[in-house]
């Protein structure tokens, strides 16, 4: 369990985990703008500090601190590593028909996610990234969020709370330009009012 304590006023608070890997533990924080996702090791910029501890069979294993801000933009990635191929989906519309496809493969001789390439498709598609993360809900407004993609800017249509989960924001960019065809893997770059998110990667067929 993680239980978290505050330097402004002592509070103590328990905090539910949502994933825990060998590398990461994301848990939610509720303070601010809402609910929002906190994977550990991990900070920000703010007069707020909270530390935290990991806790097991009511032992401590593990402690750290983060700060609080309402603006943190991070990106999840397929493997748990904040790097990498996206931990996202691609959206196709087709002749209004929507359908949603993997960007992400496992590779078994690796024993790690792969990025699965993107086909724009033919003349007439439209195909949306979905990605997800955290620290993005409290953006000052939707045109605050910008996202290049193979250093090409791409419209962000959509970034806040991820409907139906909790702590898990979304952002969706595109339509994804015909001008990437054929780029192969490219750097996807976040940045929320100002601050950037860590990398994550797409490959384009």
């Amino acid at each position: 369990m993680i239980v978290l304590s505050s330097g402004a006023g002592g509070r103590y608070s328990f905090a539910p985990h949502l994933t825990i890997s060998p590398a990461t533990q994301s848990f939610t924080a509720t303070g601010g703008p809402g609910s929002v996702a906190v994977t550990a090791p991990g900070g920000g910029a703010s007069n707020n500090t909270l530390s935290f501890t990991v806790a097991s069979n009511l032992s401590s294993v593990s402690a750290a601190s983060f700060s609080e801000s309402a603006v943190a933009p991070g990106l999840f990635a397929a493997n748990a590593n904040g790097q990498g191929v996206a931990a996202a989906v691609a959206l196709r519309v087709r002749g209004g028909v929507q359908t949603f496809e993997p960007v992400a493969q496992f590779d078994a001789a690796t024993g790690r996610f792969v990025a699965a390439p993107i086909d724009l498709g033919q003349e007439g598609d439209q195909v949306i990234l979905l990605l997800f993360g955290s620290g993005i809900r409290g953006r000052s407004a939707l045109s605050a969020v910008t996202c290049t993609i193979g250093r090409v800017a791409v419209p962000v249509g959509f970034a806040a709370a991820a409907p139906g989960f909790i702590g898990l924001d979304q952002v969706n960019v595109g339509p994804l330009p015909r001008s990437l065809a054929g780029r192969g893997e490219v750097d996807v770059v976040l940045t929320v009012d100002g601050k950037e998110a860590n990398r994550v990667r797409i490959s384009i067929k």
